[in-house]
C-alpha cells in the first residue's frame, strides 16, 4: 500500500505540470499566430507591389530596350520575365524566414526534458 499522501502530492504535481504545459503551449500558439499573420500581411504587400510598382518598371525596361534598338520584343520580355522570376524567389525566401516562428521549439523542448526524466527514473 502506499500512503495518500504521496498520491495526493503525484497528482498534485501532475496538475501543475499540466498547467504549466497549457499556459507554455498557449503562449508558443500566440507567437505562431502573429508570425503567420505577418506572413499573411507580407504576401499581400508583395502581392500589391508586384502588381502595381513591378508591371509598370518592367513595361519601362521593355519600352526602353526595344525603341532603343537594344533587343527584340522575345528578348525584352524574356529579360522581363526572368526578373518576375528572381523579385518572386526572394519574397518567398522573406516568406521560408518568417515560417521558422512555427516550430513551437519551447513546447517540444520542454516535453523532451520530461520525456528524458520520465525514462530516467525507470532505469
Amino acid at each position: 500500500m502506499t500512503p495518500t499522501g504521496s498520491i495526493a502530492s503525484l497528482i498534485a504535481s501532475a496538475r501543475i505540470l499540466g498547467e504549466c504545459l497549457l499556459t507554455l503551449v498557449t503562449l508558443e500558439g500566440k507567437q505562431a499566430g502573429l508570425s503567420l499573420a505577418w506572413m499573411l500581411g507580407l504576401a499581400l504587400a508583395a502581392a500589391v507591389l508586384a502588381i502595381t510598382g513591378w508591371l509598370a518598371l518592367l513595361a519601362c525596361v521593355v519600352l526602353v530596350l526595344v525603341r532603343n534598338d537594344i533587343v527584340g520584343w522575345e528578348v525584352a520580355l524574356s529579360i522581363s520575365a526572368l526578373l518576375s522570376f528572381a523579385g518572386t524567389g526572394g519574397l518567398v525566401f522573406m516568406v521560408i524566414q518568417r515560417s521558422r516562428g512555427l516550430l513551437f521549439q519551447a513546447t517540444r523542448r520542454q516535453l523532451r526534458r520530461i520525456r528524458g526524466r520520465a525514462e530516467s527514473q525507470y532505469e
